[in-house]
């Protein structure tokens, strides 16, 4: 291939590849990648089975088999909503999370480190980073070891470990079949959105949440929709062939909405449900940086952590395992106030103890179980202090339950259908997108600056953060300095430049002394913290092409906050470097700086640029 003599001639080249690789792939989509959604649609109907069957046997062993523990079940899924205790009351419940956790940490941290934590995160992870690429042990020990988690009575979650596995199966099937990085970052998705659609009964829901869940801002991944939406069908159906095709929780025919004065209340519902959504991540992070720091194997964390579980639950055994029975209690106005108001607190802690100390589950079905408690819990206290006011327990539950984890997870698109299909919720459309939209907007605002701001720590901005987006995103920014009448050198290729600022050289771009530079933001800036448009608010405007940060490639806008050590691509002239001193660091200029002051301002003895 013949390298470009000019960045037009890049550009040129640029566009027309992409548009023909565009091309092809729109042609392999009519065919192989309908197959290959179906398949793996297939593939995560019987892993949630699978996993399912597991979650269940490692109860029935554990958390009932020693403890004696039986926790309300649901009634559409074979159980009960009632509670019982063995003949040694809470005694053991300490001993059975903890040697869940020993078990759970051994297999993690022996065979596959990756398998810790939230599962749905580390797929997210390996969309963006990883070229969707998930080790083949990874779905087997993640398995196990979140069966073990939660049959321990851990407060953790199916969904999360199930979209893991669904993910990790995409992902090794599409190594076996020798296809590209692109067709395997589709499969993952497929697989999240087939194993949460088992899980949850809900296709619709899942298939946009699979491309909703990658970025904070409200961005999808558009073109994956049409194969989430097969996989998450397929396994749908594969699911109701074992377990039938009602929802999983279950409402009474009358709750509806039908009192626009409600939606007043329902605001309320949707502004603490955004403060909470704003509280759970640095919980939930600053556990896990706590656990991080002790100095104790990695494998006996999560024992730690199932001990502490296990304390707590001698006083409130509700927190133990996803609680899905509970939260139908809550739905049918079964708990007392006080007990409401413990619980939605109550289970962040216990989901922070189990997951944060390294242990293995998903985050959903607890952040479901918080909403829905403040749900009914603001249903519950405004008809006791308002006798007239008549809200529905159960609606308010519903609704709470869309609007803390569309908040927490930034995914308010997709948790609003989940919710509907997950409890037949339809009636209550109207309520629920006003909290959704709320929670998530007053926890986008309330995080804004915050070093956790979201419940999925792999999930990025929008799609110029995505490195999987970088190539398209870099032929933006030389379009920028294209446009503005920054001529190149003809003999100056994109290579050539990409060499010279990795060795520190400035690249000249322009008559008027202009260059472009590698700098570094300084560690003591006050800049620091603060996003672009803070910092140039009043200013001229320094022109920054793109932020190295760690191993991911950033194009900044007005939004992007620096941080220390962030590698800036920038324009700038020697002159206009005195003015951005105190914020960047460039090397190259650096030293002609020091130079002019040993030598004087005789600008013969500066290098070009």
């Amino acid at each position: 291939m013949n390298t470009p003599k000019s960045i037009e001639s890049f550009l040129i080249q640029s566009k027309n590849g992409y548009q023909n690789l565009k091309q092809k792939w729109y042609t392999l989509s009519s065919t192989k990648l309908v197959f290959y959604s179906v398949l793996i649609g297939v593939v995560g109907g019987l892993a949630a089975q699978f996993f399912s069957e597991c979650v269940h046997l490692a109860t029935k062993y554990l958390i009932t088999g020693i403890a004696g523990y039986s926790p309300p079940g649901l009634p559409r899924e074979g159980g009960n909503l009632v509670e019982s205790f063995g003949k040694y009351g809470r005694w053991l419940i300490p001993v059975v999370t903890t040697l869940g956790g020993l078990v759970s940490g051994w297999l993690v941290y022996t065979f596959a480190p990756e398998a810790e934590g939230h599962g749905t995160d580390a797929a997210v992870k390996a969309y963006h980073q990883h070229g969707g690429r998930i080790r083949g042990r990874v779905p087997l020990v993640k398995t196990f070891a979140s069966a073990i988690t939660i049959g321990s009575g851990g407060a953790a979650g199916r969904e999360g470990p199930t979209a893991q596995i669904t993910a990790g199966v995409g992902s090794v099937v599409a190594g076996w079949l020798g296809l590209d990085d692109r067709t395997r970052r589709l499969m993952v998705l497929a697989g999240i959105a087939a194993g949460l659609s088992a899980i949850f009964r809900s296709p619709l829901g899942t298939a946009i949440f699979a491309i909703e869940i990658l970025y904070t801002d409200m961005e999808f991944e558009a073109r994956m929709l049409v194969y989430t939406v097969i996989a998450a069908v397929v396994a749908y159906a594969v699911n109701g062939a074992f377990m039938g095709w009602e929802p999983i929780f279950t409402l009474s025919e009358g709750t509806s909405f039908h009192d626009p004065i409600h939606l007043l209340w329902y605001s309320v519902l949707g502004i603490i449900a955004g403060v909470m959504g704003a509280v759970l991540p640095s919980v939930f992070y600053y556990t896990r940086d706590f656990f991080q720091k002790l100095t104790m194997p990695k494998k006996l964390k999560p024992a730690l952590g199932g001990l502490l579980l296990g304390l707590m639950a001698m006083a409130l055994p509700q927190v133990l395992g996803g609680g899905y029975g509970w939260m139908q209690m809550a739905i049918e106005g079964k708990l007392a106030i006080g007990m409401l108001a413990i619980l939605s607190v109550a289970k962040i802690v216990a989901l922070s103890f189990t997951i944060s100390s390294g242990g293995s589950g998903g985050v959903f079905a607890p952040t479901l179980f918080s909403g829905t408690m403040l749900g009914a819990f603001v249903a519950t206290a405004a008809n006791t202090l308002f006798p007239y006011t008549h809200l529905s327990v159960a609606a308010f539950a519903v609704v709470g339950m869309a609007a803390f984890f569309a908040g927490a997870a930034r995914v308010p698109i997709a948790t609003l259908l989940m919710v509907s299909e997950m409890t037949g919720g339809y009636k209550l459309m109207v309520p629920t997108m006003l909290a959704v939209v709320l929670s998530y907007m007053i926890q986008s605002w309330l995080t804004r600056n915050a070093k956790y701001p979201t419940l999925y720590q792999a999930q990025v901005r929008n799609r110029s953060q995505s490195p999987v987006h970088h190539t398209e995103y870099l032929n933006t920014a030389l379009s920028i300095v294209k446009g503005s009448k920054i001529k190149l050198s003809d003999n100056l290729t994109p290579i050539n430049m990409k060499d010279l600022l990795r060795v520190g050289m400035p690249v000249t771009i322009d008559d008027n002394g202009r260059s472009v530079y590698l700098g570094t933001v300084r560690k003591a800036s006050h800049h620091v913290g603060k996003s672009l448009k803070e910092i140039f608010q009043g200013k001229g405007h320094l022109l920054i092409m793109s932020i190295l940060r760690k191993e991911n490639f950033l194009i900044p806008d007005g939004e992007t906050v620096l941080e220390p050590w962030d590698r800036l691509v920038v324009v700038i002239s020697r002159s206009e470097y005195d003015t951005y001193r105190d914020l960047i660091r460039i090397p190259y200029l650096e030293s002609m700086r020091y130079s002019d002051l040993r030598n004087g301002p005789d600008e013969s003895k500066a290098a070009p640029g």
